[in-house]
């Protein structure tokens, strides 16, 4: 039996965030003391932003609190969701509060940035899907209607990068961030540094790229000094979270299909090398880094965030529901009604979400649902869907099926949504880990510090450490129908 390790993975999401003491005894993992604290966007003006200080705060005082529970981890990692940024001054102070990537300075910009280059000729260099969010998107829009930002911009840092640089001082970009935010050529393994030019991107803002499993730097003795705390290696880690996500999925050779299920759901496999032809840029899938040195490839599907939108509103309305409530109103509720398509522009941004799929149901000819639980399984079967649909073109781009599906991340936990997937997609479900990006975030350090061998001694050890459920698929016939229906309504081919 090996000797127990333990590490501190700081996971954050668009709703929360947490520091978990992830230990390994040798033969298991499993947590010790969490701490947890709620993450979200902030409306100021007509702008949305992100309370980096608040994460960094939260993540400092739960520092601080493994250590005053006699923690003993030997290093830390830390991912977030992908794109968002910071720029530093020539002192090393953020020039602005970070903005989300729902903020609606973007809007236009993927047909503004056409006019400069072909969607194709820039799919062509970094294999990444052109959504509105893209990190490209951002800035170019910052070039656009406020260049005067860069004037005295010094250097550009993701979120992950911002958070060990407050802790370490330390300024490097992680990789899986790097490749996602359509900045990083695959063919030149770096910074596409001649894109930024002819976008008008200042070059000079971009640090140097760290890999998953590299030393990031140690925490700073003022840090640790006001925390409390002994000093510890930060370890780069799938700082997208998606990555880490992956990289927990408790399927060995890496051959099935995951869908990391949170705000976003992200459906996807892994390849060993990008996959960047014709076919990938009609349908526009991604090619993202992976925690493993391989690539994920990968679509972005509306996720959870359509269900987190109606259970606000229905807050505000006076109904409070638990999202397991929810689930159970939705499975109450008759099947194979109306449907949406989650990836509609209508549904991307805060809203009355209730509203705006009764307003989808009544412009396609639909029944419009009536009910807390009609509105919410339209919202669920639709997911379900739309997971059909890009896992379909998922097996003509690999050019086979990919079999089973592992669902990791808090929609693991909603197993009416792992059943309707089971239904839709006539594929085994397996469902778990929850705490997936966490676990992926450990395994990566773990690996880096020697404890374990790589990815595959990695993924049995999570399958072991918390055996996923599983869903059988039924009623195929009736899916096939609703299925066939869903492409009409929704105009997909």
């Amino acid at each position: 039996m090996k000797s127990s390790c333990d590490v501190l993975a700081a996971d954050v999401g668009a709703g929360s965030g947490r520091l978990l003491h992830v230990k390994y005894d040798g033969s298991r993992l499993s947590f010790g003391q969490t701490h947890r604290f709620w993450n979200g966007t902030i409306k100021a003006g007509e702008s949305l932003y992100w309370d980096v200080l608040g994460i960094y705060h939260n993540l400092a005082e739960g520092l601080a609190k493994t250590s005053l529970e006699g923690g003993c981890a030997v290093s830390m990692g830390i991912d977030t969701w992908g794109n968002d940024f910071a720029l530093l001054d020539r002192k090393g102070l953020m020039i602005e509060n970070p903005h989300t990537y729902r903020d609606p300075r973007t809007e236009g910009m993927i047909a503004y940035v056409s006019r400069m280059i072909s969607e194709k000729d820039l799919y062509l260099r970094n294999g990444i899907q052109h959504v509105r969010m893209n990190t490209l998107y951002q800035l170019v829009s910052l070039v656009k209607e406020r260049p005067y930002v860069f004037d005295n911009a010094e250097k550009f840092l993701f979120i992950p990068d911002l958070i060990t640089y407050f802790l370490t001082g330390e300024t490097r970009c992680e990789y899986t961030l790097a490749t996602i935010s359509q900045l990083y050529n695959y063919g030149m393994e770096n910074w596409d540094l001649p894109l930024m030019k002819l976008l008008g991107i200042p070059e000079r803002l971009f640090p140097p790229i760290i890999r998953p499993g590299e030393r990031c730097g140690t925490i700073l003795p003022s840090v640790c000094a006001d925390l409390k705390i002994e000093s510890i290696p930060l370890i780069a880690v799938g700082a997208h979270d998606t990555a880490s996500a992956a990289a927990a999925v408790p399927e060995p050779d890496g051959q099935s299909i995951f869908i990391s299920s949170g705000t976003w759901s992200i459906v996807g496999t892994e390849t060993a090398a990008p996959v960047i032809n014709d076919t990938s840029f009609r349908y526009n899938y991604a090619n993202e880094g992976g925690s493993w040195n391989n690539i994920r490839l990968n679509k972005n599907v509306m996720g959870m965030w359509i269900v987190q939108e109606c259970r606000r509103r229905f807050f505000v309305e006076g109904r409070s529901y638990s999202f397991g409530d929810l689930s159970s109103l939705a499975e109450a509720a008759g099947p194979f009604g109306s449907v949406i398509d989650p990836d509609d522009s209508r549904f991307y941004e805060p809203a009355d979400m209730p509203a705006m799929i009764r307003d989808y149901c009544r412009e396609t000819g639909q029944l419009v649902p009536d009910t807390d639980g009609g509105i919410i399984r339209c919202a669920l079967e639709s997911l379900a869907l739309k997971y059909r649909y890009v896992i379909e073109i998922l097996d003509r781009l690999i050019g086979r099926s990919l079999g089973s599906i592992n669902v990791v991340g808090g929609g693991a936990n909603n197993h009416f949504l792992c059943q309707l997937t089971a239904d839709c997609c006539n594929r085994r479900v397996y469902a778990g880990p929850d705490e997936a990006t966490a676990l992926g975030n450990a395994l990566t350090q773990l690996t880096a510090l020697g404890e374990l061998s790589g990815s595959r001694e990695a993924r049995m050890l999570v399958r072991q450490s918390f055996p996923p459920a599983r869903f059988l698929p039924r009623s195929r016939e009736r899916w096939d129908e609703f299925y066939n229906s869903f492409l009409k309504i929704t105009g997909l081919t």
